[in-house]
């Protein structure tokens, strides 16, 4: 695998992370701190994958183009706001809570852990600036994994006791 290959996969993870931020705090707005905060996240991690753009011609990565969401995403987010606003809170939205939250930690982690090997190869090559980078990211990520990782402790217990 080449540093390119390395940003551009870290590049798919950080626009898949946002993404995934956006569904689950859309389709869990009653959940305001996980809309609310699910959307912040999602900011960070998109300014993320627009950050490594700078890197895409220097080391050989095709990141493609970071279009604004298009008039499909914005009703499709819609739609997935309204549905969670009839559904209210219920046992089987806590269940789905849950399961996107441990959808969710697989996507936050599978972009810190490709922020390191992006950092390995930058040390490797001698790119301070994308070292550089990786400071300033990597742990903006962690702690997004760390939240993630709390939302589910603290929904699991509610949930599987039925509070």
């Amino acid at each position: 695998m080449s540093l390119g290959r390395a940003i551009t996969q870290l590049h798919a993870a950080e626009r898949d992370l946002a993404d995934e931020f956006v569904k689950i705090a859309d389709r869990h707005a009653v959940e305001h701190d996980v809309h609310h905060t699910g959307h912040a996240l999602a900011r960070q991690a998109r300014a993320h994958a627009e950050a490594l753009v700078a890197f895409a011609d220097r080391h050989g990565a095709n990141v493609g183009n970071a279009d604004g969401p298009e008039l499909w995403e914005t009703f499709v987010s819609k739609l997935r706001r309204t549905g969670a606003e009839l559904m209210g809170r219920s046992p089987r939205t806590g269940a789905l809570l849950l399961r996107d939250l441990r959808r969710l930690y697989l996507s936050a982690s599978e972009a810190e852990m490709s922020w390191w090997i992006v950092r390995q190869g930058a040390m490797a090559v001698r790119d301070r600036d994308l070292a550089q980078l990786f400071d300033a990211c990597h742990e903006e990520t962690w702690q997004q994994v760390r939240w993630v990782k709390t939302k589910i402790k603290e929904a699991s217990a509610q949930i599987l006791v039925g509070g």
